[in-house]
């Protein structure tokens, strides 16, 4: 069974992943990460040289090596829920969670990226605060109806929000089909 979280960027998504693999006590993958170390370049660069579609191509390929492993948490790339492809992929892979992040914090977050020359490349050339809002707007439907489960983030730390999601999994029965293959 693999934990799948989705959400905008810069939602929490990877911190999240973390530390809710650390509470399950199984492995933690970052679909971002398994594509930089396949290209051999940072997501940034790989958008720069060879473009989205390119990047969304690769994305898929990092979703289809989940399928052969074990029990894990996985974060995703925001815009992952644009592909109905990715979207099937995932929905046979586990239970999907939903990282509802205010708008505001994912603007301040990205802000603070840009800042410190993160490898989060912008979508456009427009303004950042306005991108982010338009955007968002565009992908909130699919977050809706690809997540199984969705945890509001406003005003909770990301422990906080790992905590609620494996208490959500606990009362599913989710937990203990994990813990029962790791026997």
């Amino acid at each position: 069974m693999k934990v799948i979280l989705i959400g905008y960027r810069a939602s929490g998504k990877t911190t999240v992943g973390k530390l809710l693999a650390m509470l399950l006590k199984i492995p933690f993958y970052d679909s971002d990460s398994v594509v930089e170390e396949v290209v051999n370049a940072p997501v940034k660069n790989i958008i720069a040289h060879n473009g989205w579609e390119y990047f969304r191509k690769k994305e898929t390929e990092a979703i289809q090596l989940f399928s052969g492993k074990g029990d894990s948490v996985i974060a995703t790339g925001g815009g992952v829920i644009l592909a109905a492809e990715n979207v099937k992929l995932l929905k046979q892979l586990g239970v999907i969670v939903w990282l509802n992040a205010p708008i505001k914090d994912i603007i301040d977050r990205l802000n603070e990226d840009a800042q410190n020359n993160a490898a989060r490349p912008q979508f456009t050339t427009d303004d950042l605060a306005q991108e982010t809002m338009d955007i968002f707007a565009e992908r909130l439907p699919l977050y809706k109806k690809t997540a199984d489960f969705m945890v509001g983030t406003a005003g909770k730390s990301a422990p906080q929000i790992a905590e609620t999601i494996y208490h959500h999994l606990l009362e599913s029965g989710i937990v203990a089909k994990i813990n029962k293959r790791k026997k």
